[in-house]
């Protein structure tokens, strides 16, 4: 009797493992076969790649550095989907790849060679996922090459390993959702060292009522350890922590839903440089009265502590738009701002307005523009300069560019890399130019920044201390629209600074400017066309006046063999009275886009630019040859580059070859 009431206790354990198995699996399509495992996909890949990279520095015509890398690598990867008992119950993805590297590094006083055998692995395991419940669990290593700018390569690994869980809004007041993952990422090439990990979790609350309204709530944390940077210069090891909970909710109001309310808010910490504690809300009301009216109300309110300056701002805007979708566009709005921050206080009331009239005419459609503003501000400033910190601006080739702020000093410019890993030198990595109250930024094309790289800048500027002044400004437009490929403008802008009491220490700004300009982009027979642009600016302002001409065509030409061309061209002068910092800029550009034969496609770029208006020239060559060819499961990938860069006495080339020929299996 004992052994037979056993036997009926392990049935109702093995009853109720299945019934909780079969509401695991409920509601899958009834062609699902239910296996202990089943393997559903098997799919592999072998690649052959060749790589070689190659830089060369000059300076005044002589040879100062050379690096070259020429890299073999085969790779293997296999890649599996399966289940295990059900496809709701659980779905795996398992995949592995083994890489050999062979690479090889030469400079002017030295050479190395080196073997690597590198694993890579991904697994990812889906638990229930059609439930309301689902879970994921994640890990993959990877051995990619990575590129940087034109030419720039290095082997990165990449591995990166987390946890998605979800309760859906089926079985919870709320859609939940989370995850948690830590990232780590190691390499380094000729002009980037990379050591960064990443710890981050997120959780998110969503909840969906009535008819288009919902609202959520996020809170993420971020901690990042790095060590990456230019090898180039000292790299120190910084680690950060970010917390951050976000507020996103839309809600719509009316018989129509002709009123929408958005509501953003975010409270954000940071413990390390720049200290910084953010609160910021920004609520919008939309409505739309008729088909034609419409009207806005906004309200943005900041508080915040950066380092040792506390600001506060509270800026409401209000207006409204009127468009017959025929001839006639305009709106207005008013707004208030206060901003009270560390030493200055700043007040605005103001206005904005705009219309816009299009009217046909015998030959085409002109249209008339009027926009305007009035404003009020008052300033009073305890203190000389503001800091500003980590503004993000992008250098591509060495084309400056401005800083956001007015009469910055310039002995206060740090410049650093995103992850304040390391400062980069003045005058070895960029440079600073002063064009007028505007402050520029320039990359130098032998420095330790990239061509494309994001840096931060924190500066301080003048803050112009305690003073008031009206501010009027007046813009016309009247453009005529011979026909879809036809244009000509005049623009008009005029902005009037009066000061009415105080002393400021910066001097006001007045502006009157003058565009006059046409465009065309005419199709011809045979497919081919033209067109380009052409406008002339004359800026008379009280700090620095200048002249701007500039002009563009292009022409695209088809050719034999399913061919095309176009060639293009650029012309900018700029004189600026009150700065040696000019341009003189030309430009060309050829492309060829061809596909010779049959599953093959073949690209071909040269592009040129050259500026002698500055007190140093510069120039910056650029070809691109990319050919692709597929057959079924068979692939060829090849891609050349090479760039040349000049600035002044200072000149870097550089070469980049990548084959990849993959068969998929």
């Amino acid at each position: 009797m004992k052994q037979s009431a056993t036997i009926i206790r392990l049935t109702a354990v093995q009853r109720g493992l299945i019934a909780l198995l079969c509401l695991a699996v409920s509601g899958v399509a009834t062609g699902a076969e239910v296996d202990s495992f089943r393997l559903t996909d098997v799919s592999s890949e072998l690649a052959l790649r060749y790589l070689y990279d190659e830089q060369t520095f000059y300076s005044s015509g002589t040879k100062t550095q050379e690096d070259i890398r020429p890299t073999f690598q085969q790779e293997f990867s296999v890649d599996t989907d399966s289940y295990v008992y059900h496809p709701n119950l659980l779905t795996m993805n398992l995949g592995a790849s083994f890489l050999l590297d062979q690479s090889r590094v030469e400079t002017l006083s030295a050479e190395n060679s080196n073997n690597e055998k590198l694993l890579g692995y991904n697994a990812r395991l889906d638990f229930l996922k059609n439930k309301p419940y689902p879970a994921s669990v994640y890990y993959t290593r990877s051995n990619p090459s990575v590129s940087l700018g034109v030419g720039g390569r290095f082997l990165l690994e990449n591995t990166r390993y987390g946890v998605d869980l979800a309760l859906l809004e089926s079985i919870s007041p709320v859609q939940i959702n989370f995850n948690a993952y830590r990232q780590s990422a190691n390499g380094e090439g000729f002009d980037q060292v990379t050591d960064d990990t990443v710890d981050h979790t997120n959780i998110r609350f969503y909840r969906a009522y009535g008819k288009g309204n919902y609202a959520q709530l996020t809170y993420q944390t971020n901690v990042r350890n790095s060590r990456s940077g230019s090898p180039n210069l000292p790299i120190q090891e910084r680690s950060t922590s970010n917390e951050s909970a976000f507020l996103d909710a839309k809600n719509l109001f009316g018989s129509k839903n002709q009123g929408q309310l958005i509501t953003n808010a975010v409270y954000t910490t940071q413990k390390e440089f720049p200290k910084r504690e953010e609160l910021r809300v920004y609520p919008v009301l939309n409505w739309q009265h008729s088909d034609k009216l419409n009207s806005f109300y906004r309200f943005l309110y900041t508080n915040a502590d950066e380092e040792d300056q506390k600001i506060n701002q509270k800026l409401f805007t209000t207006g409204i738009g009127y468009n017959d979708n025929k001839k006639t566009y305009g709106n207005a709005d008013i707004h208030i701002e206060d901003s009270k921050n560390t030493g200055v206080n700043y007040k605005s009331r103001g206005a904005n307005y705009q219309i816009n009239y299009s009217q046909p005419v015998g030959f085409g459609t002109i249209t008339a523009g009027y926009s305007g503003a009035l404003d009020y501000r008052d300033q009073t400033a305890e203190v000389g300069v503001f800091s500003i910190f980590g503004e993000e601006i992008t250098l591509i080739g060495t084309t400056q560019v401005n800083l956001s702020r007015q009469f910055i000093v310039d002995s206060s410019i740090v410049v650093s890399n995103t992850g304040r890993t390391q400062i980069y030198v003045e005058g070895d990595d960029y440079r600073i130019l002063r064009v007028g109250s505007t402050t520029q930024i320039q990359r130098v094309a032998t420095g330790a920044i990239l061509d494309g790289q994001v840096v931060l800048v924190d500066y301080d500027y003048q803050t112009g201390g305690t003073f008031a002044y009206d501010l009027v400004n007046n813009n016309a437009l009247l453009q005529w629209n011979l026909s879809r490929f036809y244009e000509l403008y005049i623009r008009f802008r005029d902005s009037q600074q009066k000061l009415r009491e105080g002393d400021p220490t910066i001097p006001l700004n007045s502006i009157t400017s003058y565009t006059y300009g046409g465009t065309i982009d005419q199709p011809l027979l045979s497919g081919i066309s033209l067109g380009g642009q052409a406008y002339v600016t004359d800026h008379n302002e009280d700090i620095n006046p200048f002249l701007l001409r500039y002009m563009d065509a292009y022409i695209d030409l088809p050719l034999h063999r399913l061919t095309k061309l176009r060639l293009s061209g650029r012309r900018q002068l700029v004189d600026n009275e009150n700065s040696v910092e000019d341009v003189n800029l030309t430009g060309y550009i050829l492309r060829l886009h061809s596909r010779p034969w049959l599953r093959a496609q073949l690209n071909y770029e040269y592009s040129q630019e050259t500026d002698t208006g500055g007190t140093l020239k510069r120039l910056l060559k650029i070809q691109r040859l990319q050919f692709r060819w597929a057959f079924r499961q068979l692939s060829l990938d090849a891609n050349a580059y090479y760039t040349q860069e000049k600035q002044g006495s200072n000149d870097r080339d550089r070469w980049s070859i990548r084959v990849n020929l993959v068969r998929a299996f």
